[in-house]
């Protein structure tokens, strides 16, 4: 799918300006271990061990040929990830030449991950658009568990088809260790401004689901349940819904006898809730409008009690709970300074609060068409405890010494962790750079899921890809076509643009962008050879020797992200020179000297001359004694070139002497010579009585 470049359309602008600043790498360092799987059309990713041999596999739902939808299982061998039999159907192509089957076309569908007795399994909730419902039971939600027999992946069907569901959650309503399917169907809105929904509880019984037992809830229509977790301290989790239409408000869902649930209502709006440890007793967090940031208790059957404590932090959004240092904390994510705080529980006051601050290269990505992962390890982190990654740093930390409880990690920029595979050591990790996030394993909206754009996927060792960036992520690669300006003004290019090569482990990403709106750049693969170039071309623009700021972006197989900035200046006129012939008298050799940009090529007559640091030059030339042109080309090594031509004379250079006044000279000797020259008459001299010489008059005939 990413053997070519694909175009995207980058409109943000690049955090880091100028050239990279020491320390930066040149190559991206190899990470042995990783595997890339092959590119596909990714709809979502899970993990779990479907095999049974404690191992834990990574199955992955793709669009197929003609619209229809797979699964793939991919488990650990002991020479590496291979995928287990053929990829399983789990959706009909809709497509059959022209012809287009209306039940498979648009299919909802999505994977669960769910235990029971305390072992994962794979559940496939398919809705193909059968509308028989007069001929049966109401159809078509349908349940399928992908399993392994024989090596070889398979469907199997664990329910008899249902009536359609707008979303399916997987949630533990009665603590027993094996997780219900809770699924609820948005109602039209009541007569009494209701707006309620069917809510069906699935539970496991035996090698399937048994028929779902059906409530009808007063509110939600429209509203899709969250899993709001343990808030009343009786067994079992509980879910929440956030309504906004109908009664606003918070509502709990929980178990009642006989599988009915019940609707507890807070009492006030909220936007988020999660449920968490109050002391020795459960509670509810939530945030809200008017009430901010709070922790209340809410027994069964009753509204929120007043809050156990208040927090000052607004916009915040409610990542989970961790424990760190025999803690329970609630970890938030305010976007506003992009911090991450973990508050202890109950008092949400400092000193307990921790502010997680971003990895350096977390930062310089942090408003980038990758921004870095935020949230939990789906699965949990090492020994199945909890742990949230967030701007390149995983929490609690692995190392006991650490005073701040959080660990420096891969940056996982554009990139969310899939979970914990193999024997829980390595790290199965989604690729998204757009941004798409993952569908949650636990459920959710069931809706046509659309492949993650650029997507791909990859296994890493845990260790590897907690390792930090080198050199805080910062890269400097070989450019081909540019010149370097001062440390200030970056590069110049020409008007083709120019090539970077990059190192970097097989299978890594690389985005190229100028960070204008009107252009497009694209993604790139890098080869098994571990080498690619990297095309940079310039924006199309009116204005002489425009500049512009181009960006690499390097994601690896574990997480790890490095970039390159440049501040460019296109260079798209011919260069500046100034140039001139001199003579020494009586020799045939002219100089041609001049200046021009130091960094340029000059040639004099077809051969090459040295420019020094100032830009001068000058050559030695043989002319014959009589005016004679020499080509000088200046080209700037970036596609522009200034062709001149200056005029010598070899021995002597009669242009050089000072011709006005020895022509004043030439003429007043002139003058002189001619004046001297011109001939004398004989003086005046009065006629006498002898001389007879007189005009004879002629008579006429």
């Amino acid at each position: 799918m990413l053997a070519s470049a694909l175009l995207i359309v980058l409109v943000v602008a690049a955090p880091v300006a100028g050239a990279p600043v020491p320390p930066a790498v040149a190559s991206v360092p190899d990470e042995p271990g990783a595997v890339v799987l092959p590119d596909a059309s990714i709809l979502q990713s899970v993990v779990a061990d479907i095999d049974r041999d404690g191992s834990r596999d990574l199955v992955r739902l793709v669009g197929t040929a003609d619209d229809g939808v797979g699964a793939e299982v991919w488990t650990a061998r002991s020479d590496g990830w291979e995928q287990l039999g053929e990829t399983v159907q789990v959706v009909p192509p809709s497509r059959d030449g022209l012809r287009i089957d209306p039940v498979y076309s648009a299919t909802p569908v999505r994977l669960l991950v769910r235990r029971v007795d305390g072992v994962e399994r794979v559940t496939v909730a398919s809705q193909p658009h059968f509308e028989e419902i007069d001929a049966g039971p109401p159809c078509c939600l349908r349940l399928h568990d992908l399993a392994v027999a024989d090596g070889v992946a398979r469907r199997v069907s664990v329910a008899a088809p249902s009536d359609f569901a707008d979303s399916v959650l997987v949630i533990d309503l009665d603590g027993d260790g094996t997780d219900e399917l809770l699924a609820t169907k948005n109602l039209p809105p009541a007569g009494d401004i209701g707006y309620p929904i069917d809510a069906r509880v699935h539970r496991w019984s035996g090698d399937g689901f048994g028929a779902p037992t059906v409530s009808r809830l007063p509110v939600g229509s429209g509203d899709t349940p969250i899993h709001l977790g343990d808030s009343d301290g009786l067994p079992g989790d509980e879910a929440a819904i956030i309504s906004t239409l109908g009664p606003p408000g918070l509502f709990r869902i929980r178990l009642a006898a006989a599988d009915r649930l019940e609707l507890d209502a807070a009492g006030f709006v909220v936007d988020q809730a999660l449920a968490v440890p109050v002391g020795d007793r459960r509670g509810v967090a939530v945030v809200g409008p008017v009430i901010g940031l709070m922790v209340a208790e809410w027994p069964a059957g009753a509204p929120v009690s007043a809050p156990v404590a208040e927090s000052f932090l607004s916009d915040v959004r409610m990542v989970g709970t961790v424990v760190v240092r025999e803690q329970a904390r609630l970890v938030l994510h305010q976007p506003s300074s992009g911090a991450l705080h973990m508050l202890g529980l109950p008092g949400l006051l400092p000193p307990q609060g921790i502010t997680i601050t971003r990895s350096p290269a977390a930062a310089a990505l942090a408003i980038s068409p990758l921004p870095p992962y935020s949230g939990p390890l789906p699965g949990g982190g090492i020994d199945g405890a909890a742990a949230v990654i967030h701007h390149g740093r995983l929490i609690p930390s692995l190392a006991a010494t650490d005073a701040t409880g959080t660990s420096v990690m891969a940056t996982l920029a554009g990139a969310e962790p899939i979970g914990l595979v193999g024997n829980r050591d390595r790290l199965a990790i989604q690729h998204a750079p757009l941004g798409t996030r993952a569908l949650l394993p636990g459920g959710g909206a069931l809706t046509v899921p659309g492949p993650v754009p650029l997507g791909w996927t990859s296994i890493v060792p845990f260790d590897l890809a907690r390792t930090p960036e080198s050199d805080d992520g910062t890269l400097d690669p070989i450019l081909r076509g540019t010149i370097r300006l001062d440390a200030r003004d970056g590069i110049a290019t020409g008007p083709a643009g120019f090539i970077a090569e990059v190192t970097a482990p097989p299978g890594s990403r690389l985005v190229a962008a100028d960070f204008d709106p009107s252009v497009a750049q694209a993604t790139f693969v890098v080869p098994a050879g571990g080498r690619a170039e990297i095309p940079f071309t310039v924006p199309v623009v009116t204005t002489p020797n425009p500049r512009y700021r181009a960006v690499l972006v390097v994601a690896t197989p574990a997480g790890h992200a490095y970039l390159a900035s440049w501040e460019v200046r296109v260079l798209t006129e011919p260069p500046a020179v100034e140039v001139a012939a001199s003579t020494r008298f009586g020799s045939s050799s002219v100089e041609i000297a001049g200046r021009a940009d130091r960094r340029a090529v000059v040639r004099v007559d077809g051969r090459s001359v040295p420019v020094a640091d100032d830009g001068r030059f000058s050559a030695l030339v043989d002319l014959p004694p009589w005016p004679t042109d020499v080509r000088v080309d200046v080209d700037d090594t970036l596609g522009n070139v200034t062709r001149t031509t200056v005029t010598g004379v070899g021995l002597f250079d009669y242009r050089d002497l000072p011709w006005v006044p020895i022509v004043i000279a030439l003429v007043a000797a002139a003058g002189v010579a001619l004046f001297l020259r011109v001939p004398r008459s004989a003086p005046f001299t009065p006629r006498t009585a002898e001389d007879d010489a007189a005009f004879e008059e002629l008579e006429p005939d």
